[in-house]
């Protein structure tokens, strides 16, 4: 025991803990150790650097922010997580993939109400959540950043479900943003799934799946109009699965579903910025909103038409990036949406290796685009 001691002590890592043979334990050191290794690896240690993990009362309840970047006064970016219910503290890749843009960027995640550290548990019979609310979230937590960092414009990159809370502000607050990056642009959210449902039923029909395709044709319609709540709630991962292992056309292009849900996990067990009941809450929590009876929020979910709710005219330039091969916030309907949108400046970007986590697939291209094409838009600039 003690020549193991030694030689941790000379690797720098802290001592086994005494009743090492036990694998809770065991497991428990090996945890601290890898996450050390991350605060380390990822450490902010320049002296304008700032790098924050906080609970801020947002909306009457404390949600969790997470700012970090290389020079506070660079311009912000804030990161819209999808969803709703996928928060992005704890991801492995939140502090690999944005550490790059920290030194353009400070970048901002916020996990929103209900969901990862900002967890508390749900009362659907008096208080049940609704877009609006989270909404007013979104701009109570700009209000702040923009006291906080004592900067009057930000950045906002909307992702997926993100990307309808980051539309809704760029409609009610132009004046608060430099640009607006929408990623994976929902719009419709039947539409989405309709389109999803007949992607996924053409590739079963051309691979002659017989099984998949009885499956598919048992569900129609998809969504169904009479039941639109339950038929979503029921068969919304089916189909996003079935498409990924199909045709590499879901979350992302080269990982399998399943894997990525399997990442995601392990990630989160083992970040730093996570205690355990952190991962206890999403273990052994409340269902995420869009999945729980009786689907107040789901219906409100499914309603989502930003086209006709928001209009197609705004004050802000406007970014799409997508992936070519996504089908989860499926482009087709993004990029028709975009070409009809008016705005002071406007561009669409498709990434060609990536599906719906293009930061994750293309992360090299994507801060390239961010730099090049976004961040001149904080000078007054746009990049043709």
């Amino acid at each position: 025991m003690q020549k193991n001691t030694n030689m941790l002590e000379r690797l720098g890592l802290p001592p086994l803990p005494s009743n090492s043979p036990d694998t809770i334990a065991a497991l428990l050191w090996a945890r601290q150790v890898l996450q050390q290794h991350q605060t380390n690896t990822y450490a902010v240690t320049d002296p304008k650097g700032i790098d924050e993990l906080k609970p801020v009362k947002i909306g009457g309840v404390d949600q969790w922010l997470h700012i970090r970047g290389r020079n506070r006064d660079n311009p912000v970016l804030l990161y819209l997580h999808g969803g709703p219910g996928f928060s992005m503290i704890g991801w492995g890749w939140r502090d690999a993939t944005f550490r790059p843009w920290e030194d353009y960027f400070t970048v901002v995640t916020w996990d929103q109400r209900q969901t990862g550290k900002s967890y508390y548990p749900a009362d659907d019979e008096y208080n049940p959540l609704n877009i609006e609310q989270f909404i007013q979230d979104t701009e109570e937590v700009i209000q702040y950043i923009r006291g906080h960092l004592n900067q009057d414009k930000l950045f906002i990159l909307g992702h997926s479900w993100g990307s309808v809370l980051g539309m809704s502000i760029v409609k009610r607050h132009p004046n608060w943003l430099y640009a607006y990056i929408g990623l994976g642009q929902i719009v419709n959210m039947m539409d989405n799934d309709q389109v999803l449902y007949d992607r996924l039923l053409k590739h079963a029909r051309n691979q002659k799946n017989k099984e998949l395709i009885s499956k598919l044709e048992s569900m129609a319609p998809y969504p169904d109009p009479n039941r639109i709540e339950e038929s979503f709630v029921e068969n919304c991962s089916f189909i996003r699965r079935e498409l990924s292992h199909l045709a590499g056309e879901a979350l992302m292009h080269h990982i399998p579903y399943d894997s990525i849900i399997k990442h995601s996990s392990l990630s989160r067990l083992l970040s730093p910025h996570l205690t355990l009941t952190d991962i206890s809450n999403a273990v052994l929590g409340d269902e995420v909103a869009v999945f729980r009876p009786p689907y107040q929020f789901t219906k409100e979910f499914m309603a989502i038409d930003l086209p006709n709710q928001l209009g197609s005219s705004f004050e802000v330039p406007i970014f799409f990036f997508t992936g070519l091969h996504d089908w989860h916030t499926p482009r087709v309907l993004s990029d028709k949406w975009f070409s009809q949108i008016k705005a002071p400046y406007k561009k669409l970007m498709h990434f060609k290796d990536s599906s719906h986590i293009v930061i994750n697939e293309e992360p090299g291209k994507f801060l390239v685009a961010l730099v090049n094409q976004v961040l001149p838009c904080s000078e007054g600039v746009t990049s043709e």
